[in-house]
């Protein structure tokens, strides 16, 4: 199989594996609203409880990050798929690229290092997130109606952020070296990555070039996968967390929420959630 047709097969998969995603979470969706979810989130605002309120900046670095790979994304396949200045896609490209890896290492040193919001606990995965895995899975297709929680996120959110960390780290690793541009001593950042390494392993730094923009592309629609059923959650089961997050409205907590019998036991009175600071 040649380059070409390999790429049209990895075209044809992914464009396939998208639309079955979409038409699962539109079946998804029509489930939430035959199980009486959906009368009982967003007519009589019964939503599973959240903990806290997030601090500012961690929604500021989220929001640009959001922004930014969305924007990745579909530079990504304009450059793929030329629609308009395939250049001007590029140097795009470029710009939000290095903006995506400053907030990705600006937020993960938040997480370890920050002196009044360290929050990499919240993210780290352990023994009781993995025993309730299954409830997990039971609540999300609707065979339980208990959404279980063992800290502010459940094991399958963990585990979707957590592979975002490591997706994105790999993305911006053959992102830049897919710059053939020199920069130092005559050397563009592909050749200083993979080209003295990989290249001979390939048979050439065009070689090596060429796997790398392959992981890329297909990273790049993970991505999209992956984003696509994060709004999709984002916009129906967990409308009040989004909207707290960025700040448009107040969470109101709900108790019998998660880990509580979810949604089998009658909401009491709300609580506002306290607010949060840098």
């Amino acid at each position: 199989m040649g380059f070409i047709e390999f790429n049209v097969w990895l075209d044809t998969v992914f464009v396939v594996l998208w639309v079955f995603v979409v038409l699962f979470l539109a079946f998804h969706f029509f489930m939430f609203i035959i199980t009486g979810r959906f009368k009982k989130a967003f007519i009589e605002g019964n939503w599973p409880e959240h903990d806290s309120r997030p601090p500012k900046l961690p929604k500021i670095l989220h929001f640009t990050h959001m922004t930014s790979i969305i924007i990745l994304a579909i530079t990504g396949m304009l450059i793929r798929f030329p629609a308009f200045n395939r250049v001007q896609a590029r140097y795009v490209h470029y710009v939000f690229m290095v903006i995506v890896v400053v907030v990705l290492v600006w937020r993960v040193l938040y997480a370890f290092f920050s002196k009044t919001n360290a929050d990499w606990r919240e993210f780290a995965i352990g023994k009781k997130d993995l025993q309730s895995a299954v409830g997990v899975l039971k609540y999300y297709g609707y065979i339980s109606n208990n959404k279980p929680h063992v800290a502010k996120y459940n094991v399958l959110q963990k585990m979707s952020y957590n592979m975002f960390l490591y997706m994105m780290i790999i993305q911006a690793f053959t992102g830049f070296a897919l710059v053939t541009i020199p920069i130092a001593f005559g050397l563009s950042p592909r050749d200083l990555l993979v080209g003295w390494w990989l290249g001979p392993l390939a048979g050439s730094t065009d070689l090596a070039g060429w796997g790398v923009r392959t992981v890329h592309y297909i990273l790049n629609w993970l991505f999209i996968i992956m984003t696509t059923v994060h709004f999709y959650l984002a916009m129906t089961v967990d409308v009040p967390c989004m909207l707290d997050f960025f700040g448009l409205k107040e969470l109101q907590v709900v108790e019998g929420g998660h880990g509580h019998g979810g949604h089998d036991e009658p909401a009491h009175e709300p609580t506002p959630l306290p607010q949060s600071s840098f």
